[in-house]
């Protein structure tokens, strides 16, 4: 066979070997935050643990890392679009998120995803009929996440957010605070790797450096800062 022939027979092949170990359906690596969307109709789950270190200027010498109950839930819609549900909660305080993605792959290895969440969050602290205090309040986050698929059990992603408040109220006793500003809170930025962990079990493990006036988890301590503060976050979660 001529040598025109036997690369033109060949050149179908070497492209479907290439994409093979990351395109095929069977193969998939479960993922919660890569940015792939799920196939229509599918659910991907996660369960697992935010940790949250207390900022200096709020707390002094004591650092203190709170542990959240993270639950994430995803549902794909089409091809492209896919809606996700989020849940952190400390019991006397939670943060409930909903939003919508759209995501998309760059090459066999990269993938593109945009989106935008609505999250709401509260909490409640009462020590006898001596302190009361409740708060509550709306947040938006746009974000955008670019993810790499270093093999076919391996891959990374880095996310980013824009953090904008929409709406807060406290109350102490018959006192409330309320502000209905829109404004730019503050940012963020993650990594996180997802890989097997045992079996067929898979985790993600992850870092977010968020950067902000406010967060949620510290509204009991009520700071006078009108400045933004670094609030270092470690992820943990098995995929379900």
């Amino acid at each position: 066979m001529p040598g025109g022939l036997i690369l033109a027979a060949l050149l179908p092949v070497m492209g479907q070997g290439g994409l093979e170990p990351f395109q095929q359906p069977e193969r998939r690596q479960p993922e919660i935050f890569f940015p792939q969307a799920p196939r229509p109709g599918e659910w991907r789950k996660s369960i697992g643990l935010i940790f949250t270190t207390t900022p200096p200027e709020l707390t002094e010498e004591v650092r203190v890392s709170v542990p959240a109950i993270d639950a994430i839930i995803q549902h794909g819609i089409s091809r492209r679009w896919f809606v996700v549900g989020r849940l952190q909660t400390q019991i006397v305080q939670s943060n409930l998120l909903v939003g919508v993605r759209w995501a998309r792959p760059l090459t066999d290895r990269m993938f593109l995803s945009v989106g935008d969440d609505m999250t709401g969050w509260f909490g409640g602290l009462k020590v006898k009929d001596v302190f009361n205090s409740q708060a509550y309040g709306f947040e938006n986050l746009p974000n955008a996440s670019l993810g790499y698929r270093l093999t076919k059990d391996l891959q990374i992603t880095v996310r980013g957010e824009t953090i904008l408040d929409l709406y807060y109220r406290s109350e102490v006793g018959t006192l409330a605070i309320v502000d209905k500003k829109l404004q730019v809170n503050g940012g963020a930025i993650s990594f996180i790797l997802e890989q097997p962990f045992y079996g067929n079990r898979h985790v993600s493990l992850g870092f977010r450096a968020a950067y902000s006036n406010f967060n949620w988890q510290f509204w009991s301590l009520y700071d006078t800062f009108d400045r933004n503060l670094f609030y270092p976050q470690i992820i943990f979660g098995f995929i379900l």
